[in-house]
This record gives C-alpha cells, structure tokens and sequence, in this order.
C-alpha cells in the first residue's frame, strides 16, 4: 500500500497523507516527478521518451517524460525521482545530474474514480544516454526511444503522447525550439 503526502494549493505539504488510491478517488492535491533526458544530435535536440506500459491505469500505451512517479509519503520529488530513474530505467542518477525545468500543475479525470491533481517536478538532465544500456521495468514501461523534437510534436498531434502542453511547451522554448 502505497502513501502520498497530502499539499496545499501554494505546493507545501499539510502534514497529511492519504492511501495513493484514496488520493485519486477524492482528488486530493499530491506531488509526483518527472525526468526528460535530452540530448544534441548534430544540430537538432532529441529527448528520451518511454512508451507506457499497456497495463497503466492511465494513458496506457502513450510515449511520456523519461521516467516519472509520484512521490511517496516521506521522501521528497527528487529524492522519489532518482529512485523512479533506477526502477523504470535500470540507471543511477546523481542529484547534480538533474535540473529543475519547473513546477506543473496538472488537474486532470480520468475515470470518475480516477482524478489526478498533481504538483509536478519536472526536472532536465542533458545526457547521452545508450539505450542498449537501459533495463526497463515492464510493469510501468513499453519501450524507450531517442526522439526528435519534430518527431515528438508529431506524436503529440497525433494522441500517441501524453498530453502535458505546459511542460512540453516550457521545455520547447528553454532548449530554443519554438
């Protein structure tokens, strides 16, 4: 049984924390963390984005952030991400590989029983990573793939990628892509 700490509307924790299923029924406000790795191939930014597992309970099959979790009761977004980053991906990250990109509201139904209403971390590491080197964990990821910036836009026009246009749109124009 997985806890999350319950936040206020200005992102601090309330001393709170509630059954992650519980969290979700009721819409509570809960932090989670994310991860994009990006890297310059010949002149043209490429992220690493993983496909969903087909068996997620929301936007299954979808390609995502690099690696991203919410953050349970007692450890903070960072400390949850660097975890999140071994689990799904098989590599070990250091606190100072990461930057953060910024904070995200994200206030979304999926089913009736289902609401996520999340402060998200977001957070950058410019790495090249070899993807022969990844060990992806199947019970949270499908695949994993260097993407173009172009090509990823594509996936977001099409539905094939996980609707986050606020963090998808930061990061667009931090790296200079508009």
């Amino acid at each position: 049984m997985e806890f999350l700490d319950i936040i206020d509307l200005d992102g601090n924790l309330t001393n709170k924390s509630e059954e992650r299923k519980v969290v979700h029924q009721n819409g509570l406000l809960h932090q989670a963390s994310g991860v994009i790795f990006v890297r310059k191939n010949k002149n043209e930014y490429e992220l690493l984005s993983q496909q969903r597992s087909f068996n997620k309970d929301k936007n299954a099959g979808l390609w995502d952030l690099s690696a991203s979790g919410h953050t349970p009761s007692g450890q903070t977004p960072i400390q949850s991400l660097i975890r999140e980053i071994k689990e799904e991906l098989g590599i070990a990250i250091k606190k100072t590989d990461l930057s953060l990109l910024g904070k995200f509201w994200r206030n979304e139904i999926h089913k009736e029983d289902f609401i996520e209403n999340e402060l998200d971390y977001i957070y950058m590491c410019e790495k090249d990573i070899d993807i022969s080197n990844i060990i992806i964990q199947k019970e949270e990821v499908e695949d994993v793939k260097w993407i173009s910036i172009n090509d990823f836009k594509i996936l977001l026009e099409s539905n094939q990628a996980v609707k986050r246009k606020n963090v998808w749109d930061y990061l667009f124009k931090y790296i200079g892509y508009n």
